[in-house]
């Protein structure tokens, strides 16, 4: 993750260098993706970039967690919205993510990270995919955004549990949407 001297810069700096590595890892896998490619586009000294990250993995870490707080913030959003009712959020949260990301340079950059966690950090893509699932839970806890009355469990284990299913049916299907170009009606009918 960046260090603090990142978090230092003001909003619109912080916005321009995201905007920079995005670019970047869009157009290249993270092997092929270049620093000097990335300072160049944020219009940066190579210096600052190793004061605001250690090297390029560390930059793209910090892509995938900003990637992975809004996919959370938008769960947070939708139970709202469907009353707690996590398996209407589940649908909607493929229509969500699949329009959002079905435009070219994004789905290229969604694949680009998920070729990049599978192939070669699988540990990274755990952690984070734990720590996520632990902070829905405790939104479930603290703040009630699934009505666990709508369904039959016993633990909060049960709840973090189907939780990983939903979420890996729904990744598998959005990767899989993602690669074979589906149409809009079809994309639609894939997870209803």
């Amino acid at each position: 993750m960046p260090k603090s001297t990142f978090y230092n810069l003001n909003e619109e700096k912080r916005e321009k260098i995201k905007r920079a590595l995005k670019k970047e890892f869009t157009k290249h896998t993270f092997e092929k993706a270049s620093i000097s490619n990335m300072i160049e586009e944020a219009n940066i000294p190579r210096g600052s970039f190793y004061q605001y990250f250690e090297d390029k993995e560390d930059a793209l870490k910090y892509i995938i967690e900003d990637f992975l707080n809004d996919e959370k913030e938008k769960i947070k959003e939708l139970l709202i919205q469907n009353e707690g009712d996590i398996f209407s959020t589940t649908i909607d949260l493929y229509s969500y993510f699949v329009e959002k990301n079905y435009h070219e340079a994004e789905v290229k950059l969604f694949q680009n990270i998920i070729n990049k966690l599978r192939n070669e950090n699988v540990n990274i893509y755990k952690n984070i995919r734990l720590k996520k699932f632990t902070d829905l839970k405790d939104m479930d806890k603290n703040n009630c955004y699934i009505d666990t009355s709508l369904l039959s469990i016993e633990s909060d284990e049960d709840i973090e549990y189907m939780l990983r299913i939903l979420t890996c049916i729904l990744r598998a299907e959005v990767i899989d949407v993602m690669h074979k170009k589906v149409s809009k009606e079809k994309r639609k009918r894939r997870i209803v």
